[in-house]
């Protein structure tokens, strides 16, 4: 889908106005859902009304800022080439059989993981870097903090077998295990460690996550372009979900791959060299993570305060006060994760990330931060927050009816339906279309191009996926409210998780763990069932989606975490990606890989293990909230 423009590209828009283009139309869709959701009620008149506005506004306001960034992404796409960002184009254009000037280190911090899946990722983009040339300057580090003796044991063994699949072979990068003794900081630490004692040997250091896949195509082309550009300090790629089966996860993949790009590409738009980070498949320039990414101690105790556990993007902040431009590249490619294969291990997930994303709160403030940082630290705070002022949005609104104290129809919670008047229409409309016209502008984008229809099956499969996955994903919507709205509560009275290994591998969740996880959700769909009824049928059937979800929370958690299904769904080239339609070589080599044995005690490989490049520590430079600025930093400017 390529039109021609007529006047200047994105490309050339100067920064303030990208921000303009961004922030104003959001704003007033916020401004404009306010004025709509006050006249619908025919004027707030107690302290109830004003507070269920104030909500309703909140919520639309979230799903503004979040729906016009795919709007801009869709004019973007529209425009093709030309509206690329310049960093894009440069991407595009270099030929990574070059070799690199300086040094790299691909480092892959690991804790408790799977073994055999992160060593079979460390051969694949090791040979992945072989086929592209010269690697006398490019090593590969496995930092583990397992404190598991089975685990490290396994590590050990893994990496020896590795060497003597390697050994003879000099077209290979250097691959190196270190496992630390004290894993304090947890990953931020793990990489503050790597820094420390070998960062002066390295220009740049490629950081991934245990579940992490990155070409060596990637790999050299973000090195050349952190060569080129010497005031930028990170650059985040978009990392694409691959590799689970079960249904839920493929799911997942699918919305994912399809829903991602047009989002990313709005959000490049306005924020370009203010880029956010997000923690892994992102090349890093080594002098700069030192001088300004030791991590300061937030004041109070935790879960609030104290150490910081969501780093990355408070490290993007601190770069960029240094200042070192950030960036992220949305068309790149070459660069996969995966993601959790079922509902609770998701949601365990996404338990550890909103204490993380609520500490930012005590960041928000720090000294020197520019405004597009404290935006992305306020968007990861409001993932979460939204649950539960949507949830009491909810839960007001109901207990308004219930208690009759509507004068006539039934309130904020169906206006449109039943409520009379031209505001009540429109500001339903403005929902709707605040709700489903980002994943139908993706859907169009896709559907428009021959290429990237083919990458998910073709047109009848992408609208039947679609369709089954929107009808999912309201199902699953309620159940990620009360999860996340639990979550935020839980945090801010002080309850501190556990931040452990995270699950990986298709695993399936039984009925009877399935009941007991969901029994709160059960619950409470019954509990909002019984309160539509008491104001009546019409009530009931609207509120539906939500009380299906949440009584059967149980079954679909059990039934769309089978690997059985999800291998079922793709026979019939439903949620199919374009990495499974036409695989890139290390995908097919990483499936190849994962069929193989997992290395035992006496397959061990034979020869010495290579020694670690020669120590020579040089501590970070300690960071402050609220300091004054040091010279050439700036604070809030475009």
């Amino acid at each position: 889908m390529t039109l021609v423009p007529s006047a200047e590209t994105s490309a050339r828009l100067p920064l303030a106005v990208r921000r303009a283009l961004f922030l104003g139309p959001a704003l007033f869709l916020t401004l404009l859902s306010a004025v709509l959701a006050a006249e619908a009620m025919g004027g707030p008149r107690t302290g109830l009304d004003w507070l269920l506005v104030i909500l309703f506004t909140l919520n639309l306001g979230w799903l503004a800022l979040n729906g016009w960034q795919v709007v801009l992404g869709f004019v973007l796409h529209c425009l093709g080439r030309r509206a690329f960002p310049p960093l894009e184009r440069a991407a595009a254009g270099i030929d990574p059989a070059v070799p690199p000037k300086g040094r790299t280190a691909v480092v892959l911090p690991v804790y408790n993981e799977d073994v055999p899946a992160v060593f079979a990722a460390v051969a694949v983009m090791a040979r992945s870097l072989e086929r592209t040339g010269a690697v006398e300057r490019i090593d590969l580090f496995v930092l583990s903090d397992t404190r598991d003796e089975a685990i490290w044991r396994a590590e050990e063994r893994a990496y020896d077998a590795l060497l003597a699949e390697f050994a003879g072979k000099p077209g290979l990068p250097a691959v190196f295990y270190r496992r630390r003794q004290d894993n304090g900081g947890r990953k931020a630490g793990n990489l503050a460690d790597f820094c420390v004692n070998w960062g002066h040997r390295y220009d740049f250091m490629v950081v991934l996550d245990a579940d992490s896949l990155m070409g060596g195509d990637t790999i050299r082309r973000m090195i050349r372009l952190m060569e080129d550009n010497p005031r930028i300090g990170l650059i985040q790629t978009v990392s694409h979900p691959v590799n689970r089966e079960t249904l839920f996860a493929r799911i997942h993949q699918f919305a994912a791959n399809l829903y991602t790009p047009l989002s990313v590409l709005g959000l490049n738009f306005w924020q370009q060299e203010d880029a956010n980070y997000w923690g892994h498949n992102a090349i890093v320039r080594v002098r700069a993570f030192m001088d300004h990414c030791d991590l300061p101690v937030l004041p109070g105790k935790a879960p609030l305060g104290g150490e910081i556990l969501c780093h990355d993007v408070v490290e993007a902040c601190l770069m960029r006060r240094g200042p070192w431009e950030t960036w992220v590249l949305p068309r790149l490619g070459g660069t996969w994760e995966e993601i959790p294969a079922n509902t609770i291990d998701y949601a365990g997930r996404d338990r550890r990330w909103a204490q993380g994303n609520l500490q930012h709160m005590r960041f928000l403030p720090a000294h020197g931060v520019r405004w597009p940082g404290r935006l992305h630290l306020l968007t990861g705070i409001m993932c979460y927050v939204s649950a539960p002022v949507w949830f009491a949005f909810l839960v007001l609104s109901a207990g308004q009816l219930i208690l009759g104290e509507e004068r006539g129809g039934y309130g904020l919670l169906t206006s449109g339906l039943f409520n009379p008047g031209a505001a009540a229409a429109a500001m339903f409309a403005l929902t709707l279309a605040l709700l489903f016209l980002p994943k139908l502008l993706s859907l169009a984008a896709v559907l428009a191009d021959p290429r990237a229809r083919a990458g998910f099956g073709g047109a009848p499969r992408l609208l039947a996926s679609a369709l089954l996955e929107q009808v999912f994903s309201t199902l699953q919507a309620p159940v990620h409210m009360a999860y996340y709205t639990r979550f935020v509560a839980s945090t801010l009275a002080g309850r501190i998780v556990a931040w452990d290994a995270q699950p990986r591998g298709d695993r399936s969740v039984g009925l009877g763990e399935a009941f007991q996880r969901h029994a709160g959700h059960v619950i409470l769909g019954l509990v909002l069932a019984s309160a539509a009824l008491l104001v009546g049928p019409v009530l009931f059937w609207w509120m539906s989606p939500i009380v299906a979800g949440l009584v059967l929370s149980p079954i679909l958690t059990s039934w769309s975490s089978r690997r059985g299904a999800g291998l079922a769904a793709r026979r019939l080239g439903l949620f199919l990606i374009p990495a499974e339609v036409a695989p890139e070589p290390e995908l097919a080599e990483l499936a190849s890989r994962a069929r193989a044995p997992v290395p035992g005690d006496g397959m061990a490989g034979a020869g010495a293990r290579p020694a670690l490049p020669l120590r020579s520590p040089i501590p970070m430079v300690p960071q402050s909230l609220y300091r004054p600025a040091l010279a050439g930093e700036t604070a809030d400017a475009d």
